[in-house]
Order: structure tokens, then sequence, then C-alpha cells
């Protein structure tokens, strides 16, 4: 069975990564998997739950909007694969 670590590291010098994992052998050969955040400018609107419930009302609508018409785009470029999904005939994926 395969392990899994959850890591957060920085970008060093020369678009090196490092990570520390004490207790592996050296020589051990491992899987890794980069997972790459939006960067902070493309998404200013991120903040926690409790923050935004705070908001007004218009404040949150706003936010929302953009959030949304952000988020268009990547769903206008998967429609085929949405209405492949929203039309899916599940009696034939289940057939015996």
């Amino acid at each position: 069975m395969k392990q899994t670590r959850y890591v957060t590291t920085t970008i060093q010098a020369g678009n090196r990564i490092e990570i520390d994992l004490p207790n592996l052998p050296i020589g051990q050969t491992i899987e890794v998997i980069l997972i790459i955040p939006d960067a902070p400018e493309s998404s200013p609107q991120m903040i926690d739950r409790q923050s935004f419930l705070k908001l007004s009302i218009e404040e949150r609508r706003r936010i929302l909007a953009q959030q949304a018409e952000a988020a268009l785009p990547d769903y206008e470029d998967r429609q085929a694969e949405w209405a492949e999904w929203i039309n899916l005939d599940i009696s034939e994926t289940y057939a015996s």
C-alpha cells in the first residue's frame, strides 16, 4: 500500500524545490505530484468563510459574480465534457 505525505514547499533559487523526508531511506524512489495554486493576483477575492459571511449582502453578491465570471471560461472550455456527463445513461453504464 502506498503511503501519502502532504508537504508544502517554495520554489528555491534555480527553480528547484527541496523536500525533507527524514523517515525514508537514502535512495528510496518516490513519486511527486505538484499542485500549483493560481497566482494570488488572479484571485484577489479569496477570503475565509467567516469573513465572507460578515460582508454585506451586496459585497457578497459582487464577489460571487466576479468568481462566476472568472470560472466561466473553464466551464465553456469543458462544455463537451459536461454535456457527456449530463446526458449519461446509467442504465447502459451498469447493465449486466
